[in-house]
């Protein structure tokens, strides 16, 4: 108890804030100076330094005993439970809540499905074909979660159409055909993304057997990559950040100023993760699903979307209940203004 008094005074002492000098008249006075408060930084380096002083005096007076002393052991047990109060009174610092930050709202992600749409007369590309390929970059990375890397590797055959269509991630060698620098890379998990939505395996195909075959023929080319630049090769990775680039500025005042290939990725966990959350998905199998879906191998890697929802719900909680609290403040007002 004596211990925990001192460490609770101690670091109190260590919150105070520091006094700025008062100057009137041209008389500078300490003992009148503003409070300011300190931040949580400098107190987490006052209590550092102290510990470690402290724990310094404890080992040197420990060297000063003797082996078989039982002070010794007296002493270092006084030295763990000094340590263990100050540590207890560490701050520590708030997880970072990045899948909301990075990722998309939901209004946010239907105002990109319009700007990206081929039918939007504002939709940005050369032609009709090269406003189509955009689209279905976006709605792949958006409904997939892909890399940009891992669409721009992508072959026609990675899309197998059938009774159940599937979109295959694969890891493969360079390929010495290829002449884009760097070539991208699958560099995580391969696997097989399921195709669900019949309105979106229509739109691949329309893409794969007319737009990506007109420009292929117009310019002679031949190879099994399932996105081509305007010019039929391979789509470079430049390309596809400069086309984010674009329509932020296009649409800046529809699209946020976070949007990026990765806010998609982002936006593709954060909304996987809220599926399975309502429908009452275990945690644990939440993570590996997840990591999965993702590419990953570390399952830890997926709780930043699972504290995310977490915090969305909360959030949409806390909402209603000053939406409630403050309809009953109005109605109280309203009957107090009636009387």
């Amino acid at each position: 108890m004596r211990y925990r008094w001192l460490g609770w005074t101690l670091t109190e002492h260590l919150r105070i804030a520091v006094k700025v000098p008062f100057v009137q008249a041209g008389v500078l006075s300490i003992s009148r100076g503003k409070r300011v408060a300190v931040s949580p930084l400098t107190y987490k380096l006052r209590l550092i330094t102290v510990r470690q002083f402290i724990g310094w005096c404890f080992r040197l007076k420990m060297g000063s005993l003797a082996s078989g002393d039982p002070a010794l052991l007296r002493t270092q047990a006084h030295k763990d439970h000094v340590d263990k109060v100050l540590s207890d009174q560490q701050i520590n610092n708030p997880a970072l809540n990045r899948s909301i930050t990075k990722g998309l709202r939901d209004h946010e992600v239907t105002a990109l499905v319009w700007c990206v749409d081929f039918r939007n007369p504002d939709a940005y590309g050369l032609n009709e074909h090269v406003r189509f390929r955009n689209f279905i970059i976006v709605m792949i990375m958006l409904t997939f979660g892909l890399r940009p890397a891992e669409v721009l590797t992508l072959r026609v055959e990675d899309i197998e159409f059938g009774g159940v269509t599937a979109l295959r991630v694969l890891r493969r060698v360079a390929d010495r055909n290829d002449m884009r620098s760097p070539q991208p890379r699958v560099k995580r998990n391969g696997r097989d993304m399921i195709m669900q939505t019949p309105t979106l395996i229509r739109l691949i195909e329309s893409y794969i057997e007319i737009h990506r075959e007109k420009v292929m023929e117009r310019f002679g080319k031949d190879h099994n990559y399932l996105i081509i630049s305007d010019e039929g090769d391979p789509l470079h990775g430049n390309s596809v950040s400069n086309y984010f680039q674009i329509i932020r500025e296009k649409f800046k005042h529809s699209l946020p100023s976070n949007l990026t290939p990765k806010s998609l990725r982002h936006t593709y966990s954060s909304r996987t993760e809220r599926e399975m959350a309502e429908r009452g998905v275990p945690e644990d199998e939440r993570k590996q699903v997840l990591a999965y879906l993702r590419g990953d191998s570390s399952v830890r890697s997926q709780e930043v979307y699972i504290s995310g929802e977490i915090i969305r719900q909360a959030t949409a909680v806390q909402s209603k209940y000053h939406d409630t609290l403050m309809e009953s403040f109005l109605e109280y007002s309203s009957n107090e203004s009636s009387v």
